[in-house]
Order: C-alpha cells, then structure tokens, then sequence
C-alpha cells in the first residue's frame, strides 16, 4: 500500500499517474506486462469502494480519451465485481480452511513431541515455515533465571543469548504485538544479529510474541517469503494462532519435565532408602561413648595416613576436628545431632574399591590439615563459616558414589544421567543431592542454628566445593586459575573462591601427598575401581578408555600422566599463593621418580597383570634396586664429564 494507491482509494473519480512515479515494488509487479519502448507510460486507476474490502482498476497506456475511461471502467465493474468479490471470498474461505486444517495437524504434531523440548521447538519450527512458506524460523525463549533471550540451536547451531530489548524481537516482547516488515531496512529497529540467522540475508520479516497463560514466553521469527514479496495479513493470522500453540505445548513439555525429573528423583530417593540403613539412637550413644584413643598426634599432618587409625574411630575424629576448631561453639553445633549427622553421612557411602567412607575421611582430614597449617582462618583467607563447609564438603563429595566416572553414567544414559547430564558433572551433582538430603534429614540439621543469611551462605559454599571435585572443572578453570596465582589478593571475592576451588581439589588428591606404601594402595583401590568399569563397558558392546582397560593399561605411565598433568600443575598453582604448600610438589616428584623407575619391572609381564605387580611386596625392592643404578649411572657420567673438562684445561 504505497502512498500513491491510499490517495486513489480516497477518491471516487479516476487518477492518472505516469507508471515511474510509483515505487519499485508496484512497477516490479507491471512492467513484465507492458512494452519497454516508452518508460513513461501512464497508468489511469479508478476505485471501486466496497466492504470488506475495495478495488482499483489500472488501465495502462490507454487508446481512449482518459474522460471516458472512468465510465467503461465503471460500467465493466457493475458486471465483473460482484464475480470477482465472491471469487476472493471463495479463496480466501478455501485458504482459511487449508491453513486451518494444516494448523490441526501442526498441533497433533506439537503435542505428540512434549517429552522432548528440543524435538519440540525443531517440528515447531518447521511446521511454521510450512505453515507460512517461509524460508527460515527461528523460536527464542525467555530465561526467566537469566532475563535473556536464549535461541538452543536446534537446527544445528551453537547456542545463542540475547538481552531482552535489542532489535525487533525486543519491540515484540516490549509491546506484546506481530510486527511484519515488508522490508527490513525500513524499520530503525532491525537487528540482524538477533533478528536474522548468521549468514541469511533478511528481506522480509514476521516477528511475534508466543504466549501462555502467565505471559510472553519467547518470540518467533519467519524469514523471507518464499512465494510472494513479503508476508500478508494471512500470514499474520497463521502465526499468532499457531503461536498459541506453539506456547501451550512449549509449557505443557517444560511441565512434562518437571514430572519426570520428579519421578526420577523419587526413584533415586527410595533406591538410597534402600540401599542404606537408618542411623538408630543406640549407634549414636556408643559413638559418644566411645574410649578409644582419639588423639593421634599426627591428625592435624597434611600427610597423615587415615589407615593408622581404625575405621570404626573414624567418626570420631571427625567429631574431633569440628571440636578442636571450635565449630560446636562458634556455631551453636548440637553434640547429639553432629554425631547422628556423621553417621548418616558414613552410611551414605557404598562399599566401592576407593571413593568409599575411608576416602571421604581422607579429604575431610587433609581440609582440617589445610585450615590449621595453612592458617586459613588466622591469615583472613577463609571466614570460620568457610573453613567449616569446606570440612563438611570434604566429607560428603563423594556421597553414594557408585565407583564409576561421569563419562560412563552418560555413555550408559543412567538414572543419574537423565538427570543431571544437561547441568554437566552428574556424579557431582547427585553427591551435592544427596548431601542436601542428609542435612534435610530430621536429626542431621546441623546447620538449623545458623542465621538465614549465614544457612544460606553455607549452601551455596557447599555447593561450590562439592561442583569443585569435578575435575573437568578444574581443566576449565586453569588458566585463570594460573593468572590469579601471579597476583592473588585475599580481598577479591573471586580470587578466594578460586583458591577456595583449589584447595577442595588438593584435599581431594591429597593420597598423592601420603607416603609410597599408601600411595601404592591408592591407586591399587581406583585402578580396581577403574578396571571394573570396563569390564561393564566391554559387556555392553563398548570400548573402555584406555586407563579403565585392565588388559592394555600400563600402569606407572598412568600415574605418571596422572601426576604430571593434574596434581603436579595444581600444588605448584596453590604454592605460589600458599608459600607453606610449596612442599607438597617435591613429594609429587619423588613419587613420579619411585613410577619411572617401576616401568621396567611392569614392562616384564602382560599388561593385564599390572595390579597383580602393584601389589607384590617385591615391587619395593625392585624399585630401590632400580634407583640406585639410576643413580650410580648418574654419578657415571657426572664423573666422566668432569674428567673431560679437566683434560680439556690441560
């Protein structure tokens, strides 16, 4: 509707214009029709004015004087119009039952595919363009957590966000109405970044709202008219009912979610009920009444081996360390639940090789080690409240972990997959789950005296630590976890969270810091963890890495690899802000020197009987044998480059 065509519907006399004067869009639609031997020919229009709509006759170039060309024009529409008026009519009643038809089995189709947003959103978007025979669509949704819009890249492509007032999709979610642009470089508030796909010219563009009951939920965009110049109000039509839908389906799919993680949930809550007892109050009363000996004087040692005291005083000492740094005071810390708490927790752990009771005893002992000789609380690094989750955290990372890594619970699409897989570290996530049960649980509360702000600061410090375990994490952060280390200011939220993250990995490999004999043990239980694994994963049809494959796996390159790669570039991270934990690297390499000098005994027998050697009580002098020659070939050849220097001077 260019302005030369509104000023003739205006009127009831005919108008005559030359056919240049009109818009680009107008002559595209004549010229195929017309001579190109005069390009200044004139068009005579005359209006007919009717309901629901009017018409314009346009007679080019015509022979006839152009006084009688209103009156041929108007006798010819007495008989032609009516026909012509129905015949629209008729198509437009024809088209509408198409689409509407098409809109009826685009919602069959919507609602068969609520079990899978992205499944959903893919039919949604294709239906759309089939709907509206455009060339591209693209569905956004509102993150309401985030106040963004997020496009999931269904159709191939990475994710992408947006704010929520950019561009015509922000005019759409801002006013609630369709816009549609004939021509994008009209309107001042086109986008291409967010209102087009990259690498897609956008000629023409149908924007609007999808809503539910509570409000707009994203906003659709149809790109590029296929058949015609640019959408019609047919269009329009199409996309705000089949938006409503779309809406309807889009939350009917967010709800049926919600429902099955809630029945996945219930189902891991009663397989943890089963699996594990409840703590009774006779346990409890003979864990307070225990007179064993608790006050080893190496507890407080970051190198303090957990097996030098006996499993069953174990809780004890962790009752111990709260007391000796002074939580039960400091936080109100009931003696009765605190002991029933640590309880839970010991059971909550199943009897795999290692991420057992005895390991998460381990990185809980290592923490307190940490807080003490480390003076987190003294130098202002950690607040008391950190130092205590961090202990906590430490004793409830690895809650119910079923010996078997992320990678293998996705692979396999568990129960724990389905759902956690979508927030990434899955394992991780279910120990965080399970550790909030445990301090849910009537009885274990012992966080209920802290203040609200403090009981939800303690939360979230759990969460952080236990997400911190997650190794994948740690690959993720170290570069900035390097740049911190070069300049680290204890006042900067973000570089004490950072250490914070750290010092939960230290504690959580700390069995590389413990003496040979139980550094040999330790990887002893998570190789038998490791080759169980594969075992699993050869019986389904798969084929194990390389380090969960007993029969390929060699092992002093394994530990090696292991050392070099993550323990080793951690402490020497964590020495350069904590001078006191410089040592700890040193340790590390002697250990990768006692490895090294195990390959050639390993080399001698099959792979597969590689922990069959571990476990010998000849490794060890084997081992010593092969260090001495390394070393007498040492001083070899340190001898003889001095005597080549000293002939050389002479």
């Amino acid at each position: 509707m260019c302005k030369k065509i509104e000023e003739v519907l205006r009127t009831s006399i005919e108008v005559s214009e030359l056919i240049t004067d009109f818009d680009s869009d107008f002559q595209n639609i004549v010229n195929p029709f017309i001579s190109k031997d005069n390009a200044k020919k004139r068009i005579v229009m005359f209006p007919i004015q009717d309901k629901p709509f009017a018409v314009i006759f346009c007679v080019v170039s015509p022979k006839l004087q152009e006084s009688v060309i209103g009156a041929i024009i108007n006798e010819c529409s007495v008989f032609t119009w009516p026909t012509m008026k129905k015949t629209i009519l008729l198509e437009y009643e024809c088209t509408m039952k198409q689409k509407c038809q098409m809109l009826l089995r685009v919602t069959r189709r919507l609602f068969a595919q609520v079990a899978s947003l992205e499944t959903l959103l893919r039919i949604a978007m294709d239906q759309a363009k089939q709907l509206t025979k455009a060339e591209h669509c693209t569905v956004m949704l509102i993150d309401v957590d985030r106040m963004d819009l997020y496009d999931s890249g269904v159709m191939g492509g990475k994710e992408r966000r947006f704010p929520l007032n950019v561009g015509i999709t922000g005019e759409v979610i801002r006013t609630g109405t369709l816009i549609n642009m004939q021509n994008t470089n009209d309107h001042h508030a086109f986008n291409p970044v967010i209102d087009s796909l990259p690498g897609v010219e956008c000629r023409n563009l149908l924007c609007f709202p999808i809503r539910e009951q509570s409000g707009i939920i994203g906003v659709g965009h149809l790109i590029n008219k296929i058949t015609d110049p640019y959408f019609d109000a047919m269009d329009e039509e199409m996309a705000l009912a089949f938006s409503i839908y779309c809406g309807v389906c889009i939350m009917h799919s967010v709800v049926y979610q919600k429902i099955q993680e809630a029945h996945i949930r219930n189902a891991l809550a009663n397989e943890l009920v089963m699996y594990h007892m409840k703590v009774d109050d006779q346990e409890v009363v003979k864990m307070l009444e225990c007179t064993g000996f608790h006050n080893h004087p190496h507890l407080s040692s970051l190198h303090f081996n957990p097996r030098a005291i006996p499993l069953r005083e174990l809780p004890c000492y962790v009752l111990k360390m709260m007391y000796d740094l002074g939580f039960d005071k400091k936080f109100n810390l009931k003696k009765l639940k605190l002991a029933r708490y640590i309880l839970y927790v010991k059971k909550g752990y199943r009897d795999v090789p290692y991420h057992n009771w005895t390991h998460a005893f381990n990185v809980a002992q290592w923490a307190f080690a940490a807080i003490v000789n480390y003076k987190l609380i003294a130098n202002g690094i950690f607040s008391e409240l950190q130092a205590m989750m961090y202990i906590l955290a430490g004793l409830m990372h690895d809650l119910d972990h079923r010996g078997t890594t992320n990678s293998f619970q996705i692979q396999g699409q568990t129960t724990l997959a389905a759902l956690y897989s979508s927030e990434g570290s899955v394992m991780e996530r279910h120990h965080l789950a399970q550790a909030m049960c445990i301090l849910n649980t009537e009885g274990c509360d012992i966080l209920e005296s802290l203040p609200r702000r403090d009981y939800d600061r303690a939360l979230l410090l759990l969460r952080d630590f236990i997400l911190a375990t997650d190794l994948a994490n740690y690959f993720k952060n170290q570069s900035e976890y390097k740049a911190i280390a070069a300049d680290f200011q204890k006042g900067n939220k973000l570089h004490v969270n950072a250490l914070s993250c750290m010092l939960m990995n230290c504690a959580d490999l700390s069995d590389t810091l413990k003496d040979w004999g139980s550094v040999k043990k330790t990887a002893a239980s998570v190789l038998t963890e490791f080759f169980k694994q594969g075992d699993v994963e050869k019986s389904r049809g798969e084929l194990p890495a390389l380090m969960m494959d007993r029969e390929k796996c060699f092992i002093p390159d394994l530990e090696i690899q292991f050392l070099s790669s993550i323990c080793m570039p951690l402490f020497e991270i964590v020495g350069r802000i904590l001078p006191r934990a410089a040592p700890c690297s040193k340790i590390i390499e002697n250990h990768m020197e006692r490895w090294d000098a195990a390959r050639p005994v390993f080399a001698e027998v099959p792979a597969a009987a590689g922990l069959s050697v571990l476990l010998s009580p000849e490794l060890d002098n084997l081992i010593e044998q092969n260090l001495r020659e390394k070393e007498l070939e040492k001083e070899r050849l340190e001898q003889e480059r001095l005597e080549a220097e000293a002939q050389e001077k002479e």
